[in-house]
């Protein structure tokens, strides 16, 4: 008998809903939920943020590409066992926000880039200087210009690219 008493009262906590002990836990609950909805609204809101367009505008601008004027010059090419004068202008694309480096460093070498690309013309070869897109001569002096031109402050080159803007071959011994 003892232990009929003993199961039946094991059923009866078994089946016994334990409702105090999720009253407690909910009421803890709750608590907790209040004090955190009490903090928020003590604290305020969030803080107004408004967007500073001109800074955006600003980095835009800074990244617009900007055409300056390298070089223009006649250079001679001897190679084919015939003077020839090339009557050249050359650019290059930078962004904006190298604008000013760059105006310096051209001002204070340009006898040194115009001898660099004068010693590109000298060393091209004929089919390079007759190529139509003159990729080759683009490239070398592209090469020759970063060499002289600083790098950024990511450690890049300046110069996007190099335009041969003109490039017209004149017999120079008649």
């Amino acid at each position: 008998m003892a232990q009929e008493k003993d199961k039946a009262q094991a059923e009866r906590l078994k089946s016994k809903f334990p409702l105090k002990t999720l009253l407690i836990i909910s009421g803890v609950m709750l608590m907790e939920a209040l004090a955190i909805l009490g903090a928020f609204m003590l604290a305020g809101g969030p803080a107004d943020v408004k967007a500073d367009i001109g800074a955006k505008v600003k980095l835009e601008e800074s990244e617009l590409p900007v055409e300056k004027l390298v070089v223009t010059d006649r250079f001679q090419n001897t190679r084919q066992g015939k003077a020839y004068l090339y009557d050249t202008e050359i650019y290059i694309v930078i962004r904006k926000k190298h604008e000013a480096q760059i105006d310096g460093q051209l001002d204070t070498k340009a006898a040194q880039i115009s001898t660099d690309i004068a010693t590109v013309f000298r060393r091209a070869e004929p089919a390079h200087l007759l190529e139509p897109t003159l990729a080759t001569l683009t490239r070398q002096i592209r090469a020759a210009l970063e060499e002289r031109f600083e790098l950024d402050e990511d450690g890049k080159s300046m110069i996007e690219q190099v335009l041969i803007r003109k490039c017209t071959r004149y017999a120079a011994d008649l």
